[in-house]
């Protein structure tokens, strides 16, 4: 199957194999834009959104002791910055609105949340970016119209603190 070994958190399925019937099959370029343009004319009308939001899945920082401690050398654990939460806000960060997400689904991998947003909020939604192994963290304010995020979990796999790998990140 996939390249993959027990522990780690990324497989190269560009050389895994699937059953002929796991296989999907893809329309000549023609078709699948008339295809496309019919089912998109059926979608209601929503607000515009300029692009989804993800969160990149590694960061890189550097940590450091703000003054040496006598006696004593320094050393920086070599443990990588992924992405391993996500949290959404109703307003600015600073303000602490942060939201409980709206629902869970679960499958045999996978656990997902996701937040149901209102296309319209005078406030703003905003995302803060959490990450393994440092206090860093990121966020940036929305798009007007987004509606919903989504972070997805494996349930197989996890860092050693406990925490569950993130397979994906989609706000949009």
């Amino acid at each position: 199957m996939a390249d993959c070994q027990t522990g780690d958190t990324v497989c190269n399925m560009a050389e895994a194999t699937f059953p002929e019937t796991a296989r999907m099959r893809l329309l000549p370029p023609a078709c699948a834009a008339i295809a496309a343009a019919s089912i998109l004319s059926f979608v209601p009308d929503r607000p515009a959104v300029a692009a989804d939001v993800t969160c990149p899945f590694e960061i890189s920082v550097q940590q450091t002791l703000a003054e040496p401690v006598e006696g004593w050398a320094t050393y920086v654990d070599p443990w990588p910055t992924e992405l391993v939460n996500l949290s959404v806000f109703d307003g600015p960060p600073e303000e602490l609105a942060e939201l409980i997400f709206d629902d869970e689904i679960e499958d045999a991998d996978t656990w997902s949340v996701f937040w149901l947003l209102q296309a319209e909020n005078p406030r703003g939604y905003w995302i803060r970016c959490r990450y393994a192994n440092t206090l860093v963290n990121i966020e940036q304010q929305l798009p007007a119209g987004v509606t919903r995020c989504e972070i997805v979990f494996e349930k197989m796999m996890s860092y050693a603190d406990g925490r569950p790998v993130v397979r994906s990140m989609r706000c949009g």
